[in-house]
């Protein structure tokens, strides 16, 4: 299956007539010369071992040590390199991978959206320094062209959020609006719209006081997503009585209903409920995840999940059986397919990606993916039924905290089975992939678009467009 999806690579980058690295002929893709079965090999992890996840484990909230302030814990982090991305060595066609300027993504809330004109924005803060991002922008950039080659424009830069926003999440409705929410260093969850029609950013909303001011760069604060009407649906982190909790409002006919809590599950000392993802299923459904646990890098996470019918009621929260790592660096991450399965993925902890997913039955973890460890794995659709698992090189199982070089993505067709874990882009980053997806008013399902950002600082926000 490996060597038929580097072929299928192979032949995605001749048809595109191009390519892929100084020296590599239409007959090898890959840059450094190696073939496809070498690079496989090297690239695809034996897929037992002690990291296994075993799919019927127990959670694990028996909890460690944590900082008395978890929201104010240094990062570890490898020494920053200047290196930036340079060639694609997968899926990516030469000419299909461009540096927009200033940001950094997140894996949770999605930022990513196209314009009924097939343009392509990314709405995401600036970071000049780890960890409090000082000065942070909210910076929206468009491409110039359905495809990216051209490159990416500033959107409307003078009317740009400029109020030190942490995290972002970006939604399109029927009308061309992008809606926008995200929070700030000052405390305040916000929203804004902008018109892909003018390129015009509207005016700001506050939602209400966060009451959490000492974030850092990770801290995956916010979510959004759109109904089938153009409703907004808005999540986001508070900090009442010392904990995060998730908060929700709904944007209808032009006004936000009153926040109400979510999280519906006793917090214990030092614990918290956030990085909150949603995502809506084809039937209105909408589905919520989000990590609870302690401090940084603290090995006593539980990912919850919990799901609103189309008739608006919200059930009681699930435990995904299997404890998570809990830290700036893990999602988790979803998305729901046309067949209605919902798809989730996060690291355990031993940052070992972990996919489990409901096809209308349950909770499922009996498809485990190649052993890969990587920090913050990404969900992305693959515009057929499938998904795709976007993250970096891997990292070693004694620098949890570290991460590998490159961008890596793995496969998991319709009805199929994992693909290896396949280098598409070398450099130095920290990936933290942003894949578009929306399950309304998305114009082009077939584009398959991904943001990363270079790990020196300030940050580099950079796009690809997977050719499917």
């Amino acid at each position: 299956m490996a060597a038929s999806r580097s072929l299928l690579f192979g032949c995605l980058l001749a048809l595109a007539g191009c390519t892929a690295g100084s020296g590599a002929g239409l007959d090898n893709p890959f840059a450094d010369g190696r073939d496809a079965a070498s690079l496989d090999s090297e690239s695809t992890p034996d897929a037992a071992g002690d990291d296994a996840t075993d799919p019927g484990s127990p959670s694990d909230s028996s909890g460690a040590d944590a900082p008395a302030d978890v929201l104010d814990v240094a990062r570890p982090h490898d020494v920053p390199r200047t290196d930036v991305p340079t060639a694609p060595l997968g899926p990516f066609a030469t000419g299909s991978i461009r540096k927009a300027g200033a940001g950094f993504t997140d894996v949770s809330p999605r930022q990513l959206v196209r314009s009924d004109a097939g343009i392509l924005y990314a709405i995401v803060p600036t970071c000049s320094h780890y960890p409090e991002c000082a000065g942070a922008v909210l910076q929206a950039w468009r491409s110039s062209a359905v495809d990216v080659s051209q490159g990416f424009l500033p959107v409307d830069a003078p009317h740009a959020p400029q109020d030190g926003a942490g995290s972002s999440a970006a939604a399109l409705d029927a009308a061309g609006l992008i809606h926008v929410l995200w929070n700030t260093h000052d405390g305040m969850a916000r929203t804004a719209t902008i018109d892909t029609a003018t390129d015009r950013w509207s005016g700001v909303t506050d939602l209400e006081p966060t009451d959490w001011t000492g974030f850092g760069q990770g801290d995956e604060g916010v979510a959004l997503a759109v109904d089938a009407s153009g409703r907004s649906h808005a999540f986001w982190n508070r900090q009442v009585d010392g904990h995060l909790r998730i908060r929700y409002a709904t944007l209808d006919q032009g006004a936000w209903s009153p926040p109400a809590t979510l999280d519906d599950v006793p917090l214990g000392d030092r614990r918290n409920a956030w990085h909150p993802t949603a995502a809506f299923a084809s039937d209105g459904t909408l589905w919520l995840g989000w990590l609870e646990g302690s401090g940084n890098y603290v090995a006593d996470g539980i990912v919850r999940v919990m799901a609103r019918s189309p008739s608006g009621g919200w059930g009681a929260s699930e435990a995904i059986p299997g404890a998570a790592m809990t830290s700036i660096d893990n999602g988790p991450s979803m998305l729901v397919t046309q067949d209605g399965t919902v798809h989730l993925l996060f690291d355990d902890t031993g940052n070992v990606a972990t996919y489990w997913y409901n096809d209308g039955t349950g909770w499922w973890g009996d498809l485990p993916p190649p052993l890969v460890r990587t920090h913050d794995p990404s969900l992305g659709p693959d515009g057929r039924g499938g998904i795709f698992v976007y993250g970096h090189g891997q990292v070693p199982a004694d620098d949890l905290s570290g991460h590998g070089n490159d961008l890596f993505a793995m496969h998991l067709p319709a009805g199929g089975a994992w693909g290896a874990w396949t280098r598409i882009v070398t450099g130095s980053f920290d990936c933290s992939v942003s894949a578009r997806w929306a399950q309304f008013h998305d114009p082009r399902p077939d584009l398959l678009d991904v943001a990363w950002w270079g790990d020196a600082y300030p940050n580099e926000l950079w796009l690809g467009l997977n050719p499917n």
